[in-house]
């Protein structure tokens, strides 16, 4: 019986298949150690090509080759490729939101009562973990009653920012999230700059940070690889 799943969550406009690629070496550390690597895939596909208004002209702009591009959310109903607002800081409705909620839910699910999950997030991904986080915080209510998410026993979070959907915000859970955490960032990030991982990494109580001297990517060397290991309790 494995140890625990570790779900990976891509970022934007990537899919299941990138992550795995470029997560390679940590899954096969990870596999060694006994737990069991799900690559989960979000289920909106980002547009090929978007229509936007240029000198009050509707002009067609490409919005880059890559083919099965997706999202655990977009951050405009009009335009799923706009990600104009995705850092400015700014409470908005995450369009989609809730039906990647849903099949994390199914996964969670799936698993045995007393499995332990992992959540493993990478830049959009690593805010939807966030999303989750606060889930997995509040699973068990004043009833009793107990959620898919409490399953959910720590949280790796790379190269992210903070949730700012408006409907899934509480500001006192989305800041005082009691669930171990790893916030790993680079210094040379300019698609997510460290300012937004340092204030994720504060949305969690004693989180673990972790500051790697390159841009946004994940990396894979050995100190990095043993940190997760450590953390996952695994050295």
């Amino acid at each position: 019986m494995p140890k625990g799943t570790v779900l990976f969550l891509h970022g934007w406009a990537q899919n299941a298949y990138i992550m795995k690629s470029r997560t390679s070496k940590l899954e096969r550390r990870l596999t060694t150690a006994g737990y069991n690597c799900v690559f989960l895939q979000a289920p909106h596909l980002l547009p090929m090509t978007s229509i936007i208004e240029i000198d009050g002209a509707l002009v067609e702009v490409n919005n880059g080759q890559r083919e099965n591009a997706r999202a655990w959310f977009v951050y405009s109903e009009k335009d799923w490729a706009d990600t104009s607002i995705s850092l400015a800081e700014v409470q908005i409705d995450y369009v989609g939101l809730y039906q990647s909620i849903d099949e994390v839910k199914k996964v969670l699910i799936g698993l045995d009562d007393d499995e332990r999950c992992v959540i493993l997030g990478f830049s959009q991904g690593a805010t939807f973990c966030h999303i989750l986080s606060m889930l997995a915080s509040r699973a068990n209510d004043d009833y009793g009653n107990v959620s898919p998410f409490a399953k959910i026993s720590k949280a790796i979070l790379l190269s992210g920012f903070p949730s700012m959907d408006q409907r899934s915000d509480n500001n006192t859970l989305s800041n005082n999230i009691r669930i171990p955490s790893l916030h790993i960032f680079g210094e040379q990030d300019t698609s997510v700059p460290k300012s937004f991982g340092e204030k994720l990494s504060q949305c969690f109580i004693d989180p673990e940070v972790y500051v790697h001297q390159k841009g946004h990517f994940i990396p894979h060397n050995k100190p990095l690889l043993d940190r997760i290991i450590g953390f996952l309790g695994l050295g």
